[in-house]
């Protein structure tokens, strides 16, 4: 697995961040968001997908021809004549071909970021399909080299020449990770769309069992609200309750830090929000001092929301398309230079809690909580946090739903009256997932 910014030197971090391939990326982001913003149509999701599958291929074609190089070096071989054009560093120095090829590994997560962002619009922000889709493996890089990619690619196309439907290829995102393709129909007079998944196959007579069945688990869990595919037992809950956060804060906080590096605020739930524009900040003060005013301003923060108790933070260094659950950065409701700020590290920012406010919180909303993570335990994906009562039953929060409430600043009273469905629907050992209405009233 690629090496984490905050586990790199901060040299190699510098490196990174500023290499030529990295700041080339994160103007073309802009222009993707932007673009994404303007789909409505077919055509249009036809268009915008021609070209970030031209910009995936590219990235992971460049990609491999320097892991080849790589290897050829660590061999002690000789540099292969076809060797592309190492852009910064040393050619026959094998750290600065690892360095472009990190560059261009966090590249294609940046687009899978973007292909995140096009899968959640095309979908009208139902958060559903992200939630039954997501539940497979990583796929792997996506190249014209695998006859797979090679056929989806041709199945794209004779989509949309045949029958003028958007394909959407799941390869191109992170958090499709069931079928190969969507197919999304022609609206009928009443505006309703048929969408269709497809699990595609190279040779129609191998047979692929695992995967058909992912696949026809997730349709029924889509259509009649079947069990969602996976081996644990979960089904997707309707709380019938609109979604609403405080993301206007995030925009707030971020329109300040343009001009003044960074800024803290106060967000409803008792949770403290910094925001940090790092290009700004390090015009204002240089890198050290940045930092040294980042933390203390994180201090200040923290004894004015006056949190009591274990304290939980998130953030959104280094998370672009690495959590499936996640909305990416590209729908957030903010201009798009600062979401491909997000996707690329140099916009930042940190929500934090406290246990003992969260559960006040949750106990005003009117819901019987408990914190049940113990002082000083990881937080693991599955670890326990929260335990809910109500109706004869005990839900569990996870640090999913918590981390939701944070990046996405929830709003806690919205959130407990959805908690309220999964109460009274909940099935003794099954995973409730729930899912709110009217997200695209949230999203960009």
């Amino acid at each position: 697995m690629p090496v984490k910014l905050t586990d790199m030197p901060p040299d190699r971090l510098d490196a990174l961040i500023k290499h030529p391939f990295h700041r080339e990326n994160a103007e073309r982001l802009i222009g993707f968001i932007r673009d994404l913003r303007e789909c409505h149509g077919p055509d249009d999701f036809v268009a915008f997908q021609h070209e970030l599958l031209k910009a995936t291929l590219e990235a992971s074609h460049a990609r491999a021809a320097r892991n080849r190089v790589i290897k050829r070096l660590k061999r002690g071989e000789k540099l292969p004549t076809d060797a592309p054009e190492l852009v910064a560093g040393d050619r026959h120095d094998v750290d600065d071909w690892r360095l472009e090829s990190d560059v261009l590994e966090r590249i294609g997560r940046q687009l899978r970021s973007v292909g995140d962002a096009m899968a959640w619009r095309a979908f009208g922000y139902d958060r559903r399909y992200i939630l039954t889709l997501r539940r497979n493996e990583a796929p792997g890089p996506m190249t014209l080299a695998k006859e797979g990619t090679v056929h989806e690619v041709q199945f794209m196309q004779e989509q949309w020449s045949e029958h003028r439907r958007f394909a959407m290829l799941h390869d191109l995102t992170n958090c499709l990770r069931i079928g190969d393709a969507t197919v999304f129909d022609t609206p009928d007079e009443n505006n309703l769309q048929t969408i269709y998944l497809h699990e595609l196959k190279t040779n129609p007579k191998r047979r692929e069992g695992a995967q058909l069945t992912r696949t026809r688990m997730a349709a029924e869990a889509l259509d009649v609200n079947g069990p969602l595919p996976g081996p644990d037992k979960a089904r997707l809950i309707e709380t019938g309750v609109p979604y609403a956060s405080h993301l206007s804060a995030l925009r707030d906080a971020f329109s300040y830090a343009h001009r003044e590096g960074l800024k803290t605020m106060r967000v409803p739930g008792q949770r403290a929000l910094l925001a940090l524009d790092i290009p700004a900040a390090g015009n204002r003060w240089g890198l050290q001092e940045a930092t040294r005013q980042f933390h203390a301003a994180y201090a200040a923060l923290l004894r004015r929301t006056r949190l009591t108790g274990q304290q939980i933070c998130f953030g959104s260094g280094d998370n672009t398309a690495r959590n499936t659950l996640a909305p990416p950065w590209g729908i957030y409701p903010l201009q798009p230079a600062e979401c491909a700020g997000l996707i690329a590290d140099v916009l930042v920012f940190t929500v934090t809690m406290s246990s003992d406010n969260f559960i006040e919180e949750l106990h005003t909303a009117g819901l019987n909580a408990e914190w049940v993570l113990a002082e000083g335990a990881d937080m693991a994906p599955l670890q326990p946090i929260v335990a809910i009562y109500g109706h004869g039953r005990r839900i569990v929060m996870a640090r999913a739903e918590v981390e939701r409430l944070l990046l996405e600043l929830t709003d806690l009273g919205t959130w407990a009256r959805g908690v309220e469905p999964l109460l009274q629907m909940g099935v003794a050992g099954w995973q409730p997932w729930p899912y709110f209405t009217d997200e695209h009233r949230v999203w960009a």
